[in-house]
């Protein structure tokens, strides 16, 4: 949403963070990370991604951002991927768990779709030539210079 914005839009409507964003006082996002294991390694892709969530979950999440401990009593939160992967079908509004992390850590995203290929990934993980080749792709789409969120 925040993406799609012209840079007037996003300065008249949005308000962002490195790791929040509101637009239109009604769109609330959280920056967090999706995790694929790499088959034989403890290496692991990380996807840094957006997810919509509702504003009480917002508020929880703003509230506890600095609070030590907040992984063992806050969350899990219900949330929506609110990216598009090119790499995968429609990943848009993908329905996942929010994981709290410690503070200074990303929240982690947990899809819950069974059966869409990204979720299968999360889960099953994938090769390290997998692990390369989708670098490589996503260096090509999107150049090391494409770092804006959402």
């Amino acid at each position: 949403m925040y993406a799609n914005m012209s840079e007037p839009e996003r300065d008249a409507r949005a308000l962002i963070s490195s790791d929040q964003c509101i637009v239109d006082e009604t769109w609330f996002f959280i920056r967090g990370c999706l995790e694929i294991p790499v088959l034989d390694s403890t290496e692991v892709f990380i996807w840094g991604l957006w997810a919509s969530v509702k504003e009480d979950v917002f508020n929880e999440m703003s509230e506890s951002w600095e609070e030590e401990g907040r992984e063992t009593r806050r969350g899990p939160f219900k949330a929506r991927l609110a990216n598009s992967l090119s790499v995968y079908p429609e990943t848009l509004n993908l329905k996942l768990r929010i994981a709290i992390q410690p503070v200074a850590t990303r929240p982690l995203f947990i899809l819950e779709d069974e059966e869409h290929p990204l979720t299968k990934a999360q889960q099953c993980g994938i090769s390290r030539l997998e692990a390369m080749e989708l670098s490589s792709t996503l260096l090509h789409i999107q150049g090391p210079w494409s770092r804006s969120p959402q």
